[in-house]
């Protein structure tokens, strides 16, 4: 049985934003004031990382009516469940927990029967040793700006009772770019091991295969949630003084059976370089599993976005396995290869 991974790129436009802040502690201050609010970057470039993506699209999912894994604190350790055939949040992006977990009566009243099942009584402590690990079913790079390496700064004046206070903002602006690997072979796939080195998710005294194991249609509606949280990709920033629409503006879609994500290095400064596209589709030709979708917004403002359209049809006109749309069109196109591919496994 062969691996699936969708492969995707994907292209957001900021006006001007700031869509996630950094720390005081780790940048270089090179500001006349004190107070500065920074945005995350690398190098000089503004960038948003995986973690800020993933937590939006765990809010998608939670507004889809998925209940998502809550963390538990304990003296001063945080546990979280490692549950992942009843939460689409540890199944998709994964765990990591090595520790064993003493719970009082009180703490261990508090779970679901579920997990409680989990639990061994010694003397007055619930207990239960646990090294899990799960990898990320949904691998996702930084979101890098790729257009623009100037970081902006605003200046703006807090006033208080008799004085005033100057202070200093950082934002961002242009074309911001990531890609992300999804494997559709393992999402709602578990493994069960008494072996606490291994990649498991759930020791032997937990559950049998029968007792985690997810219907098919669950895993498809799991997969077409987190994809649909990457297609309406909201994400929080400092929306109230920099509103900015953070879906996708250009998307390309392919699953492939092996390798790296194919489509990085296509996006680029000016652009999307649609022979290095080319090139690459032809590359990788031999581990292609479906045919590849492309959107392509109206609402994108950058210049270098308007033929794009246009060019990248009369360039794959003799490629018909490659279809080129709306960014909606594109999803809805491979939700629709998606649904057939899982009819046949059943």
């Amino acid at each position: 049985m062969y691996n699936r991974f969708l492969n995707a790129a994907y292209a957001i436009e900021v006006i001007n934003g700031r869509l996630n802040g950094s720390s005081d502690n780790v940048e270089n201050k090179k500001s006349a004031f004190d107070n500065v609010s920074y945005i995350k970057k690398i190098g000089n470039k503004a960038t948003v990382s995986a973690q800020c993506q993933k937590y939006a699209i765990k809010r998608f999912a939670e507004k889809e009516g998925y209940e998502l894994s809550k963390k538990i604190k304990n003296g001063k350790k945080i546990y979280t469940p490692t549950l992942p055939h009843k939460y689409i949040d540890e199944d998709v992006f994964g765990f990591m927990r090595a520790d064993k977990e003493e719970l009082n009566t009180e703490q261990f009243d508090q779970l679901k029967e579920e997990e409680r099942k989990t639990f061994s009584k010694n003397k007055n402590k619930y207990v239960r040793n646990i090294t899990k690990k799960r990898r990320s079913r949904f691998m996702m790079s930084p979101l890098i700006n790729v257009s623009n390496s100037k970081i902006n700064v605003e200046w703006n004046v807090a006033s208080t009772e008799g004085d005033y206070m100057p202070y200093t903002v950082e934002t961002s602006a242009g074309i911001f770019v990531g890609i992300s690997n999804i494997n559709i072979s393992n999402i709602s796939q578990f493994t069960i091991s008494k072996i606490d080195s291994e990649y498991r998710d759930y020791s032997v005294k937990e559950f049998n295969q029968e007792d985690i194991k997810v219907s098919n249609y669950d895993k498809l509606e799991r997969i077409k949630t987190v994809l649909k949280g990457l297609q309406y990709l909201s994400i929080q920033g400092n929306q109230n003084n920099y509103l900015t629409d953070t879906s996708p503006k250009f998307i390309i879609l392919g699953e492939y059976s092996w390798g790296n994500n194919v489509f990085q290095g296509i996006i680029k400064r000016n652009g999307v370089d649609v022979e290095a596209l080319e090139e690459t589709l032809e590359e990788n030709e031999n581990f292609r599993l479906s045919d590849i979708w492309i959107g392509v917004s109206k609402r994108i403002i950058s210049r270098e976005y308007e033929n794009l359209k246009d060019k990248l049809k009369s360039s794959f006109k003799k490629n018909d396995y490659v279809h080129i749309s709306t960014v909606k069109e594109a999803f809805d196109n491979y939700f629709i290869h998606l649904c057939k591919s899982f009819e046949c496994e059943k």
